[in-house]
């Protein structure tokens, strides 16, 4: 999905939450876990190989693009990234990671926390993209909703989200 990122709708956070962008290194084992109980990962171990390999090569930029989002208590309560990656021979924003521990969803912090990922793309590029799975309907909702437009570039992808489109009708 696609963004031009001229317009992103504000959603403030429900009161007494955060954000906190990445600041050390054990901010790592915060993003693993919620990564992975959000099922993004099988076990922490995977997550943070993955963080290993993507991102430790651009601590500089983690530093001003992982957000974290703690709850009133400053528990870690969802992550998100707001990075870059080449696309269509250019690089341009890439809304990457997002997610909400399984102990905050249903709270209303998703559109916040993207909105927050949203700004700091725009801070650094014109366009973004995400990438996400057809089965992900909240998430799909959300982008939706924050003007991402699906990238339909055959005829796989047209009846693709021909059918996300059909569900999301249907809840």
């Amino acid at each position: 999905m696609t963004h031009d990122l001229s317009f992103i709708p504000d959603h403030t956070l429900p009161e007494g939450y955060q954000f906190q962008f990445f600041s050390d290194f054990d901010d790592r084992n915060h993003w693993a876990e919620i990564e992975t109980a959000a099922n993004e990962f099988q076990i922490e171990a995977s997550a943070l190989r993955r963080f290993q390999n993507e991102c430790e090569p651009h601590l500089d930029e983690v530093r001003k693009r992982l957000i974290f989002l703690l709850n009133p208590n400053g528990n870690y309560a969802g992550t998100t990234m707001a990075w870059f990656n080449a696309y269509n021979h250019q690089t341009i924003g890439r809304l990457h990671w997002t997610a909400i521990h399984p102990a905050y969803q249903g709270q209303k912090l998703a559109k916040p926390l993207i909105a927050k990922a949203m700004n700091v793309l725009a801070q650094h590029h014109n366009q973004a993209y995400l990438k996400t799975q057809p089965h992900n309907l909240a998430a799909i909702h959300n982008y939706l909703h924050f003007g991402f437009q699906p990238l339909l570039i055959d005829e796989a992808s047209k009846q693709t989200w021909n059918h996300v489109y059909a569900k999301l009708s249907d809840t």
